[in-house]
């Protein structure tokens, strides 16, 4: 169970801080974890709408659309997290699952080339990555999936969203 709060905690608080400014976004739900909601197997993280830059997400709404899929997502790990148990490593590869497809879904119709879809499109690889290993929770766990986080920190900073990722 630690080690589940311990990973999960790293999670939520990337996820419920991801954008929009709300820098008082409930950290301490993030301190008592849970993953997200959804049965379908993990998906391309890297599938942006390619639709015509006239309907096209800013990089602004792109962020701020990351902030509800991870406030979502938290709300889900914090459900799971407060059953009580450590969850199936099954359970937490659907929640983690469901995370990258709300994420996926904020960056629908972004501009494919901006540094804040390409950093997004890293996290959610990142989260797939997870979601397919045999210890989800371990595989979150990782220098890689950090620099993700950081760099998507970084580009929704440039666009004046405040977010840790």
């Amino acid at each position: 169970m630690r080690s589940f709060v311990l990973v999960f905690s790293c999670v939520s608080l990337l996820a419920l801080t991801a954008c929009g400014g709300e820098e008082d976004a409930t950290p301490a739900a993030a301190g008592t974890t849970t993953p997200a909601t959804s049965a379908a197997p993990a998906t391309s993280a890297a599938a942006p709408s390619s639709a015509p830059a006239a309907d096209s997400k800013s990089d602004k709404e792109v962020c701020e659309a990351a902030q509800k899929a991870a406030t979502e997502s938290t709300e889900a790990l914090v459900k799971t997290a407060m059953a009580g148990t450590e969850p199936a490593p099954e359970k937490v590869k659907e929640l983690l699952t469901g995370m990258s497809e709300k994420l996926s879904e904020a960056m629908a119709g972004g501009k494919p080339d901006s540094a804040v879809v390409t950093a997004l499109t890293a996290v959610t690889t990142q989260i797939d990555k997870a979601a397919a290993a045999s210890d989800p929770l371990s595989a979150m766990d990782t220098p890689t999936n950090e620099k993700a986080g950081k760099d998507f920190t970084a580009a929704c900073k440039k666009v004046g969203v405040t977010v840790n990722f």
